[in-house]
């Protein structure tokens, strides 16, 4: 657990560098084009003297205002309960997920992630789709609240290294390094993947993309989310021309969709 996290920004790729730097306070780096921001519980500028990437600046911010604002505590939504690694979940009859977001996105506080739980826990009380194509899987998050739900298999996509590396940590968390696929990568370049369920919490213009292609709809349900304001407008009525909307959720202008083939 940690309350400050320290934001450091350098030019070029720093990721053969990291066995020098990883330390008892590292917590992860991400690479977002010619940059790399990396993530410690404290101060290390001293640090950056023994490599030759410049260095650009320093960031510090608590860890709850990194995505959500709230500190993580347990959370409860439908029978689902999401505790980080140092709480203990009560004993009830639901699911629990253990998830430690490290600085990817996906605690569960925000309202597209709950969003996408609410609408997981309704269309698994109706039916539950075997395999679940995840696209922008963040913590691995709503992958592991499949499975845990009765999924048989997931598949949980990333552009961003740090996600697929801190869904791979939650994947160990839950026991579920058989049945959780991780993939760095581009969501249009999975949308072939075979699956019942196609999760998508992405920004608009990805979703807007993707929602073009033919792979999308090769699916039977769908949740969409990561839309605010007129955004889930145009794009519930752009897949009302060729889904069938079971249900939606929305909390402080975010809205979330659950479509059906």
């Amino acid at each position: 657990m940690y309350d400050w996290v320290y934001i450091y920004e350098l030019e070029g790729n720093i990721k053969s560098q990291i066995p020098y730097l990883a330390d008892e306070d590292y917590i992860g780096f991400w690479k977002e084009a010619n940059y790399s921001f990396l993530f410690f519980k404290k101060e290390k500028k001293a640090l950056f003297q023994r490599i030759s990437l410049p260095y650009r600046s320093e960031l510090v911010i608590r860890h709850e205002d990194w995505e959500s604002g709230q500190s993580l505590d347990l959370l409860r939504v439908g029978k689902i309960t999401i505790h980080p690694p140092w709480k203990t979940p009560p004993a009830n009859d639901g699911v629990n997920i253990c998830i430690d977001p490290s600085m990817a996105f996906g605690s569960g506080y925000h309202a597209t992630t709950k969003g996408c739980l609410t609408l997981i826990d309704h269309l698994f009380q109706e039916f539950i789709p075997a395999k679940v194509l995840d696209l922008g899987t963040g913590t691995g998050i709503l992958s592991i609240a499949c499975l845990k739900m009765g999924a048989q298999k997931a598949y949980g996509i990333d552009y961003n290294n740090l996600s697929t590396a801190t869904a791979g940590k939650n994947r160990s968390l839950n026991g579920l390094t058989e049945n959780l696929h991780l993939w760095m990568g581009d969501a249009r370049d999975f949308l072939h993947l075979d699956a019942d369920l196609l999760i998508a919490n992405m920004h608009f213009q990805i979703i807007d993309q993707i929602t073009n292609l033919k792979d999308f709809y090769s699916k039977k349900y769908f949740i969409i989310s990561g839309l605010i304001g007129h955004e889930g407008y145009l794009i519930e009525n752009k897949l009302k021309k060729r889904l069938h909307l079971l249900d939606k959720d929305q909390e402080n202008f975010w809205f979330s969709y659950l479509f059906q083939q």
